[in-house]
């Protein structure tokens, strides 16, 4: 078993839980009066390029010293070299003003105030003028290409590639498939690192937006909005938890002292049947635009988006084979800085949308859908103070609102063939959900005892719940000859409600050992009030450089995750309950009474699941631009939330939820990096992993996704499940501004199962075949461009003869028109059966946007 030996099962600590809160409490209190040195790292960073002009041209200068000084560093200052592509970085900076300085002979010093944001990146490329005669001088830049005190490295997507990557919506969530590992499943959901969407979990500005009734992703930003991703496949940060997944913190950008705005997918994109025109295929408009509202001190950052998208099906008929989606996103962020120790971020977004025939495909045609229908807000508070004694502490606060409707397209009675289904969507579900939630993060000062620790307290409270329905009709199961084989209906008034407090007290030790090793140590407590649980998830990570060179990183660990239960869950006793009705041959002829599946919950306690997961990674710098990463990362998860119909005598049926579930994944991955140019890397990597667990979890029944057929669990390769895959990305930047993003990714076809006419499983779950390997080509070219304004009237005549920056360009995905399918008919009733469908073929895209950021 999995290291399950280091772990046993935390006992339960009722009659501790008050006692534990007043203690953490405390400590805080104690923390923040008397902390006497600086803060440790929040995440804030300078990135940029270094370079000199001559005679008008600039040139890359590699092995520039740079030096970081300001009133937060306390006296101390922090110091980066340029690489050989004149790029430098300062990282894990405390909001605040800082001075960039750089002497170096042969030119002009060069001094900048640099503003940093609570959790923001901050560009700034420095030029460098000569004076003189430059002389030769000679730096050897730092070798160091990775973090060499981090135990999890995240992979990470920066705004480069949200900008230069072919995105088929152009949304965060679409860069993800670019991280190893990480696939898009078949029913379009995320499956970072062998987990269901609703195991991992998503941060905005450190606070969860998950959809507290399902755990899924509940949120829409603007591309524009986002700084960078991180994926934590395995995060040993006691900070982190309620996920037994991986997951994605997102950082949003913040304005600046420059004025900054883009313009972006003005032209309209045209519907094309048989080279004819039908309407509108997609219109997205989005517009950005920040910068100072009064500088140094007040800043904004403000971007809309609007989408209308039609994405068609192509093996349903011409005129039927579109879906249809919505949307109006829109986010909004203030950073205010009060003065030199106190920084203040809000930020608002709303993300209304619709979306009308919902799992449209080959089998289910436009009335047989559903609509989902979804709207909220999330609002977030990110105050950060450094005390008089160099103590910092962080405080976030949110607000987040989730909606959701879903309902069919037709009134007809839903019928589900071997061939294809007819009628309309059988279930109807709304739903209002709110979460409040409160974060406290403080960070003590360094302590030495054998080495250096750096201590993280932190308290996160939060508050959720919803209300709402959840009724479904009956739904026929139809043979070959068209007769009833199976009739489902369910009872009850399906009226749903549910609330939770949840709290969490985390400790976090950074300890340096010495320049050779680094230990990652923390300890995390959960309660919910809906299981009733204390939970105590103990991780240890750790980074070893074992040679002198310090270009080979040694780093892995192991640690205890515990998962939130969700809203939904926790409202399962109140679902409608199937009653299920089998008939002859003749389809009239009842096979015996109607059976009432009863909504139980096992031992009438709800557990917290939980997983054991850990890694080894090996990162070693080749050359000074090439690295090689060789990793073994495995989790196990027990106590998932699954399904079980049982039949009792005397016809008592239960529908049992319980907390037998369980998953595995198993991931080797060897990546090599090359760096080119200018942050501009080419990636290949290459994973073997395997995916399997029980198929009757909680959601696939009670999500947004209602599977109307009971049939027993099963442990089984996961519907995501992927052998092998090799993935090739790169961002190449060409003579004339011109940039070049390919991304190649081959892998194995998700596995399937095979039914017979009564929807019956023939042989193993997932195990009746695949689909075909998947391949794919996507590449995206651009190209900027300076436009004069136009000397006219409605000018202002400040911008009158001023250059616009503009770029453009065109995507293609899959370029060699490689057949993809998505569809199979699984039915061995059917004619067709082993029949693969929908397949999107070779597709164009342009690209124009009007840019200055």
């Amino acid at each position: 078993m999995l290291w399950q030996s280091l772990f046993s099962q935390s006992k339960h600590l009722s009659s501790q839980f008050r006692a534990a809160a007043c203690v953490a409490v405390a400590v805080l209190v104690f923390a923040v009066c008397f902390g006497k040195t600086s803060g440790q790292s929040q995440g804030s960073r300078i990135t940029g390029r270094v370079a000199a002009v001559t005679d008008g041209r600039r040139e890359a200068l590699a092995g520039v010293p740079l030096t970081l000084s300001g009133e937060l560093l306390r006296g101390q200052t922090r110091e980066a070299v340029s690489d050989e592509t004149g790029n430098y970085e300062f990282t894990d900076l405390i909001a605040g003003d800082y001075i960039l300085t750089i002497e170096l002979q042969g030119f002009e010093k060069y001094s900048q105030k640099v503003s940093v944001q609570i959790a923001a990146a901050v560009p700034l490329n420095i030029f460098l003028k000569p004076i003189g005669v430059s002389e030769s001088v000679t730096v050897t830049a730092d070798p160091d290409a990775v973090r060499r005190t981090e135990s999890s490295l995240p992979s990470e997507i920066t705004t480069p590639t949200l900008r230069n990557a072919p995105l088929v919506n152009e949304r965060f969530q679409d860069a993800l498939p670019l991280i190893p590992g990480v696939v898009r499943a078949p029913d379009g959901t995320l499956a970072i690192k062998g987990t269901r969407a609703s195991q991992s979990g998503l941060l905005v500005s450190s606070l969860n937006v998950t959809d507290p009734v399902t755990g899924n992703s509940a949120i829409n930003l603007p591309l524009e909005a986002v700084e960078s991703i991180q994926v934590y496949a395995n995060p040993y940060s006691a900070e982190f938890g309620r996920f037994t997944g991986a997951v994605t913190s997102v950082e949003t950008r913040a304005g600046t002292n420059k004025f900054q705005y883009l313009i972006t997918n003005v032209i309209v994109r045209p519907r094309l049947r048989g080279g004819k025109i039908y309407g509108v295929g997609a219109a997205t408009p989005r517009v950005a635009v920040g910068g100072p509202i009064i500088k140094d001190k007040l800043f904004f950052f403000q971007t809309f988006e609007y989408r209308f998208i039609r994405t068609g099906v192509p093996s349903l008929p011409a005129a039927e084979r579109d879906t249809k989606f919505e949307s109006f996103d829109s986010f909004t962020r203030l950073d205010y800085n009060i003065n030199g120790r106190n920084r203040l971020a809000a930020s608002f977004s709303i993300f209304p949308q619709k979306l009308d025939f919902f799992s449209l495909n080959t089998f289910n045609p436009r009335e047989t859908t559903p609509n989902l229908h979804q709207r909220g807000f999330f609002f977030a508070l990110n105050e950060q103070a450094v005390f008089n004694s160099g103590a910092l502490l962080q405080s976030n606060f949110s607000v987040k609102q989730f909606d959701a409707d879903i309902f069919g397209n037709s009134g007809e009675p839903y019928r589900i063939a071997p061939e294809r289904n007819f009628g309309g969507f059988f279930n109807r579900q709304g739903r209002k959900s709110r979460r409040y939630e409160l974060l406290e993060i403080y960070n003590l000062p360094p302590q030495q005892l054998r080495g250096q620790h750096a201590l993280r307290f932190g308290l996160n409270f939060s508050h959720t719940r919803f209300q709402g329905t959840d009724v479904s009709a009956p739904v026929r199961i139809m043979r070959t000859d068209g007769t009833t084989s199976e009739l489902v209906s369910f009872v009850g008034d399906g009226r749903l409600a549910r609330s939770s407090n949840e709290l969490a007290l985390f400790a976090q030790d950074k300890w340096s050992v010495n320049n050779r090793l680094t230990l990652d140590l923390g300890v995390r407590f959960d309660r919910d009030s809906i299981g009733g649980n204390n939970t105590i998830a103990p991780r240890v990570g750790f980074v070893v450089l074992p040679f002198a060179d310090a270009r080979t990183i040694l780093r892995g660990g192991i640690g205890l995750f515990y998962d939130k239960i969700p809203l939904g869950v926790g409202a399962f006793e109140r679902q409608q309950n199937y009653v299920v009705t089998n008939f002859g041959t003749d389809g009239a002829t009842p096979l015996g009474a109607p059976r009432v599946f009863r909504n139980v919950v096992e031992g009438s306690r709800f557990l917290n699941p939980r997983s054991v997961a850990g890694n080894l990674q090996v990162d070693r710098e080749l050359t000074n631009r090439i690295l090689l990463r060789v990793g073994y990362a495995e989790r196990r998860t027990s106590r998932d939330f699954i399904l079980e119909p049982t039949l009792g005598a005397n016809g008592d049926s239960r529908l049992l939820l319980s907390n037998k579930g369980r998953s595995r994944y198993r991931e080797l991955e060897v990546t090599t990096q090359f760096q080119m140019q200018e942050r501009r890397n080419l990636n290949l990597s290459y994973v073997r992993s395997s995916a399997s667990g029980d198929l009757n979890d909680f959601d696939s029944y009670f999500g947004n996704r209602r599977n109307p057929i009971l049939r027993r669990n099963e442990f089984a390769p996961l519907p995501f499940d992927a052998p092998h895959r090799l993935l090739f990305s790169g961002d190449i930047g060409l003579p004339y501004d011109l940039t070049l993003y390919p991304v190649v990714d081959w892998r194995s076809g998700f596995p399937f199962s095979s039914v017979d006419e009564n929807q019956n499983f023939v042989g193993e779950r997932n195990r009746g075949g695949r689909f075909p390997q998947f391949f794919s080509l996507d590449l995206q070219v651009s190209k900027g461009l300076q436009i004069p304004v136009p000397a006219m009237r409605v000018v202002p005549a400040a911008y009158r003869g001023k250059k616009v920056g503009v770029r453009i360009g065109f995507k293609i995905f899959n370029l060699t028109n490689n057949f993809n399918p998505r569809d199979v008919q699984n039915n061995i009733a059917s004619p067709n059966f082993g029949t693969f469908y929908n397949s999107v073929g070779r597709t164009f895209r342009a690209k124009f946007e009007f840019v200055n950021f």
